[in-house]
């Protein structure tokens, strides 16, 4: 069993749009076989349920069925296997429950376990000897009938589990990563130029900085600068704005039912793309495909379909997008983070947040406040950027 440390998906951006790995399908696999709810598995995999549920369908995975009421006769099982201390692991198969399900229930009859028992030695050696085969934490549990947290808890305590601490990002490191993100090049590129950092890495670290604008859910502000901007802006300029990508824009104001004008022709639309037009797109092909509209003269289907063409997006992971600055300088994702933060920070949290936001403590609490004040008054708020 391997003891290096692994960041896992808690550690990833929730609103990062980051690919499905195998090791995320294995475990998708294994959570929703053991009858794990999909909002717990949504949370372990830090993703959306309708992510999970649309994951676990493209894998073929069959859906589960409802489950079936209690019978009195598995109460009253529940209730004995409750006194004579049989955990909830080792009651799963006989009744082909799940785990949860036994729990929820366990909760439901106001059934309350009783402490956990001690380790014999013979457990201990018996975990000794499973530990350094390799098993799976789960079929360790299965074995010694302990929950899965129980075993890595007195695993860790024989001295048998050493996850290695992560290594913490130094400036250097955050400063690489935000020229990255502001050259529009992917997770996978900026991880290359860092030493010993992944793809995953990079992305939960762009989210603590509050980089990341994939996957945003539209607020109620949004939206309200969405219908004020349609009429009067080409999906371009609104996702300058708005800090998304125009096909977001497109996409949300055909939900919202919103009717644009006619939207202005480029200068450049339907013209031979030139040398130096494609060394740009070359270079700079993971940008949001609007900015790269505005600045070629060109509309933003334009620009895809030539990234399209050129190859540029073969085999290429999903780009970070920096958007421009908005509201003050900073973007959609840091005023998210400011948002998040703030509404729970202390002290020493505020500090942490400027550190990331590369800003003044007094300066990050200034705009709180102004955010505040501008959350407080829709008519201001919908009119600002």
């Amino acid at each position: 069993m391997s003891s290096g440390a692994d960041p896992g998906p808690a550690g990833r951006a929730a609103d990062v749009a980051h690919r499905w790995t195998s090791t995320d399908d294995a475990r998708l696999r294994g959570c929703y076989a053991g009858g794990e709810p999909v909002a717990e598995i949504a949370r372990a995999l830090a993703r959306s349920p309708d992510a999970v549920v649309a994951r676990r369908a493209l894998l073929g995975i069959a859906p589960r069925r409802a489950p079936s009421p209690w019978s009195e006769l598995e109460d009253r099982l529940l209730r004995s296997a409750v006194q004579a201390h049989v955990p909830a692991t080792a009651l799963a198969g006989r009744l082909e429950r799940s785990v949860h399900q036994i729990c929820a229930r366990r909760r439901q009859l106001g059934l309350a376990m009783p402490p956990a028992r001690d380790y014999t030695t013979a457990e201990d050696s018996m975990l000794r000897d499973l530990w350094t085969t390799g098993d799976r934490v789960a079929d360790l549990a299965h074995r010694l009938e302990r929950s899965p947290d129980a075993v890595r808890i007195r695993a860790r305590t024989l001295g048998l589990h050493r996850p290695a601490a992560r290594r913490r990002w130094t400036a250097i490191e955050d400063a690489t990563l935000r020229d990255g993100y502001a050259d529009g090049l992917t997770c996978q590129r900026i991880a290359d130029g860092l030493a010993e950092r992944t793809p995953t890495a990079v992305a939960a670290r762009a989210r603590k900085l509050g980089l990341t604008t994939y996957a945003r859910v539209w607020t109620a502000l949004d939206d309200r600068r969405l219908r004020r901007l349609t009429p009067l802006r080409s999906p371009a300029e609104i996702a300058q704005v708005l800090g998304r990508t125009p096909e977001a824009v497109r996409q949300r104001a055909r939900k919202l039912g919103l009717a644009s004008g006619p939207a202005p022709r480029p200068p450049r639309a339907g013209a031979r793309w030139s040398a130096e037009e494609d060394a740009l797109l070359r270079l700079h092909a993971g940008m949001n495909p609007g900015a790269l509209a505005l600045r070629l003269g060109r509309s933003d289907q334009g620009v895809v379909a030539r990234v399209r063409q050129l190859g540029l997006r073969d085999g290429r992971r999903r780009s970070p997008h920096h958007p421009a600055p908005t509201d003050g300088g900073l973007t959609a994702g840091e005023w998210r983070l400011i948002d998040r933060e703030l509404a729970r920070a202390t002290g020493r949290g505020l500090q942490a947040l400027s550190h990331r936001l590369e800003r003044s403590p007094a300066a990050v609490r200034e705009l709180a406040e102004e955010r505040a004040g501008n959350a407080r008054s829709p008519k201001r708020a919908s009119s600002s950027g």
